[in-house]
């Protein structure tokens, strides 16, 4: 799903600048055809003359309707030396953006006794620009059926997040694993840019297990227009 929203600052009748904000829902990767591509931020500019300048662009991604059956191998999601954007370092200690995923990090047995300690944690802090931690963890079991709900309600203290929100947290929930962006500014370059990684990762997994679940992949498919 794409959502441009214009904004348009003027000093007379005619249109000088134009701020795009991006919305990709994950969901719209389970569906036919090419409703998975990125945005073709240009072709939208063209459409809107020759004197519309694009002052930003905000790629934000919704992993909450992701089935969990689709199977995500942990070990493709954490970035790899060097995959960052330039302007970022690893730091040297981790600065959650929240109280709720401090507390998870302390202990996450004891903030989500029905998960357990993870055998895998992988926490990836960085500084400069608009820094934060991309946190990783994975489980030996699957996760509880209702997991998301279980770290949502820690998160955001309710059932899911609300949709068309930023917040300081986000949440990728797979059978045996999570992902947790934890980001001071919701529109972090460095989160979008892992999150924009993460959901490229998903649709290629998403393709092989469709093709290699045909009967089960149809439940998530429409029908071609």
């Amino acid at each position: 799903m794409l959502n441009v929203h214009t904004a348009f600052h003027t000093g007379s009748s005619r249109v000088t600048n134009c701020t795009l904000h991006i919305s990709v829902c994950l969901a719209a990767l389970l569906l036919h055809v090419g409703a998975v591509a990125q945005p073709d931020i240009n072709a939208a500019v063209k459409q809107m003359g020759n004197n519309v300048t694009v002052k930003s662009v905000t790629s934000r991604y919704d992993f909450s309707k992701l089935p969990r059956e689709i199977e995500l191998p942990f070990s493709r999601f954490a970035y790899q030396p060097g995959e960052q954007p330039p302007g970022y370092t690893p730091a040297k200690k981790v600065k959650p953006a929240t109280a709720a995923v401090a507390k998870l990090l302390k202990d996450w047995k004891k903030a989500l006794p029905a998960f357990g300690a993870p055998v895998e944690l992988i926490v990836q802090a960085y500084d400069g620009k608009e820094g934060g931690s991309i946190i990783l963890a994975r489980w030996d079991k699957p996760l509880p059926s209702d997991a998301r709900k279980q770290i949502c309600k820690l998160l955001y203290k309710a059932d899911e997040k609300q949709a068309g929100t930023d917040t300081k947290d986000d949440l990728l929930v797979s059978n045996n694993w999570c992902c947790i962006w934890s980001f001071t500014n919701p529109t972090s370059e460095l989160k979008q840019a892992h999150q924009k990684r993460t959901f490229s990762i998903v649709n290629e997994e998403a393709r092989r297990w469709m093709d290699a679940n045909p009967e089960k992949a149809k439940k998530y498919l429409q029908p071609k227009q």
